[in-house]
């Protein structure tokens, strides 16, 4: 019995050291983890808000509309308008509830175009990380940005839609709206300001959750909006980008990042006389492998927005197919 005290105190004291670990790791860690994967496909329509939310200057494509949908059995779902026109050429699902993976990022660098075009923030603005990122879903690496790590807005910005990175997102997230809840807030409010109505999202990266989702349709009227900054549309000619961003030591680190486009990177061919002008592709286990594309051809102007059940060159095989529609 007379180690008692001495026991009581060890006791006391690991206890104390366990509250104070926890305490500063709770105060440097921002941990995302997804839900158990969901599949999302199903005969189930979302509820249609109404005939047509959007502008004079969006295409109208009715609730169940399909056209020259025959032959594309391997997509999930599949939209190409003729912008110039604001006809619809080929239509596939374009209502129907998915995920949207990485084109999610397409809202997350509108929103962050936005407070830039509000003189809110800067370009040159550089954020230092005061935690570190963890998305424990299976895939996706580790970040090589950890506390005391500092970045600018602008290499935020390419890395998150050249490279589509996850935690990049995060981080603008966090530096926009100080958390990812009240940035997944401005997202949504933005897309329902443009009448993407059949839209929730409740990250700002995309990794698959059952209360975030999209359709074709209303992917394709975010990716307008993204067209229209000119800074998005930029971002989009670059297959690849070298920056600097500094450790937490102070130290400079050079990072070149590659575009995950195909057809940007020249993996893949466009059909003879079509340039990109804005895009972003996504992947996931509830997505499949996802691609929204604005593009130009002389004067005239289409966006694709489709998604394939099998590999990405299933995918980017089938949207030359629907680019070879256009115009019959």
């Amino acid at each position: 019995m007379k180690d008692l005290p001495k026991l009581v105190a060890a006791v006391f004291l690991l206890s104390a050291a366990i509250f104070i670990i926890g305490t500063v790791k709770n105060n440097i860690d921002d941990t995302y983890t997804a839900p158990q994967d969901m599949t999302i496909y199903t005969d189930e329509e979302l509820l249609w808000q109404s005939e047509f939310t959007g502008t004079m200057t969006d295409a109208v494509v009715p609730a169940g509309y399909e056209l020259n949908s025959s032959g594309f059995d391997n997509l999930y779902y599949a939209l190409v308008i003729d912008e110039t026109s604001h006809e619809t050429v080929a239509a596939k699902n374009p209502h129907k509830r998915m995920y949207p993976a990485s084109m999610t990022k397409l809202m997350t660098a509108i929103v962050v175009c936005d407070q830039l075009e509000a003189g809110i923030i800067s370009k040159d603005d550089v954020v230092t990380l005061d935690r570190n990122y963890y998305i424990s879903v299976p895939g996706v690496g580790t970040s090589e940005l950890t506390y005391g790590c500092s970045i600018t807005v602008d290499n935020l910005m390419h890395g998150l839609l050249i490279e589509s990175d996850n935690y990049y997102a995060l981080i603008l997230a966090d530096y926009i709206a100080g958390d990812v809840e009240s940035f997944c807030n401005m997202m949504n409010d933005k897309a329902v300001s443009l009448g993407a109505t059949n839209t929730h999202y409740m990250n700002p990266h995309g990794l698959d959750d059952p209360n975030h989702y999209s359709t074709a349709y209303d992917t394709y009227l975010i990716i307008k909006e993204a067209r229209s900054h000119s800074y998005i549309a930029e971002m989009a000619q670059l297959s690849e980008y070298s920056y600097l961003y500094h450790d937490s030591y102070g130290q400079p680190v050079e990072k070149e990042i590659h575009a995950t486009n195909m057809f940007v990177s020249g993996r893949a061919a466009l059909p003879s006389g079509y340039s990109i002008t804005a895009w972003k592709t996504g992947t996931t286990t509830g997505a499949g492998n996802c691609l929204s594309l604005y593009l130009s051809s002389g004067d005239k102007e289409y966006i694709v927005v489709a998604a394939s059940k099998e590999d990405r060159k299933d995918l980017y095989n089938s949207i030359v197919e629907l680019i070879c529609l256009i115009g019959q």
